[in-house]
């Protein structure tokens, strides 16, 4: 895949601050094989004028396409570019964060790596840590995975059924996981597409994940999802103060699991409709996740479970 050109996928919204930043550092890359593709979905702040700016100074590098639609949030405006998209390699690209200049190198290195290895039919995603930073890209923690405490040894999509840990800013996907992806049965009940798209590879292909920052994962006022210090106490005490949302949170994942299932009915084993068939009742009840403790990383994650789902 060394000839084969990464199309680079940005769903943008409001982001005039940094956006000049985000596309800077992908026009630095040192693998400069890509197409950055740009979608605004309906920005107010001047993004608009930004990305056009853009496409005029790199034609052929930068384009903009336009949906003729508000989405209203990441989510299904990146499902949509995910459609629109032919490429055989498709990397997610939030319009606020920053690359390193060796990002787009070391995700195709370890995509073929892992395609020589498995075949170019196989659904493989490839990500990276990050490091958190403020909106100055000051750095809040060098690691995006330990500042969360997430589990990144061994991928089980019955563990992220439970809790995400790839980020769409930091991800590579083949075709072969794009296309597995799409079929979705209903978009709307999937958490996000980064979530989806990891869901589907751990089951039916493989998440190599590279542990090293390759990017700033920018935190600010307007963050659709942002870092959490999930060790820290203020996050605990966050968390105790409003079970009826972490309980709204554990449905939602449910109802993702429940379209899960119903996608990939005719791919799925015993085991697996065992597993799911507990998961997506309304309570699974204290003994399903602790006889599944060992998929689910941190003991506070485990509790919560137990006690509201």
């Amino acid at each position: 895949m060394q000839g084969e050109q990464i199309e680079i996928l940005m769903a943008a919204y409001n982001g005039a601050p940094y956006i000049r930043e985000q596309i800077d550092s992908i026009v630095a890359q040192t693998d400069a094989n890509w197409l950055l593709t740009i979608s605004d979905d309906g920005s107010t702040d001047g993004t608009d004028a930004i990305i056009d700016e853009y496409v005029r100074r790199y034609p052929g590098r930068i384009r903009r396409v336009r949906s003729g639609r508000r989405f209203g949030g990441a989510k299904a405006h990146f499902f949509w570019m995910t459609a629109q998209c032919e490429a055989d390699y498709i990397a997610y690209c939030d319009d606020d964060d920053t690359w390193r200049p060796g990002k787009l190198a070391r995700l195709r290195a370890a995509m073929a790596a892992a395609e020589t290895e498995l075949g170019r039919d196989t659904p493989v995603l490839v990500f990276s840590d990050q490091t958190v930073t403020d909106d100055r890209l000051n750095v809040i923690a060098p690691s995006l995975m330990r500042y969360q405490q997430q589990r990144f040894e061994r991928f089980d999509y019955r563990g992220l059924l439970m809790q995400n840990v790839v980020t769409g800013g930091a991800m590579m996907a083949n075709r072969a996981l794009a296309g597995l992806a799409l079929a979705c049965a209903d978009v709307s009940q999937a958490m996000m597409h980064d979530w989806w798209l990891a869901l589907a590879a751990a089951r039916f292909g493989r998440i190599v994940y590279i542990d090293e920052p390759l990017g700033a994962y920018r935190q600010h006022g307007d963050n659709s999802v942002g870092a959490k210090n999930v060790g820290s106490a203020a996050y605990v005490r966050r968390m105790l103060a409003s079970p009826a949302r972490l309980r709204r949170t554990l449905l939602a994942k449910k109802a993702q699991a429940r379209v899960f299932a119903q996608t990939y009915a005719d791919r799925l084993g015993g085991e697996d409709e065992a597993f799911l068939s507990g998961f997506v009742r309304p309570h699974s009840g204290p003994l399903f996740y602790w006889k599944h403790r060992a998929l689910i990383c941190g003991l506070h994650r485990l509790a919560g479970m137990m006690l509201l789902g």
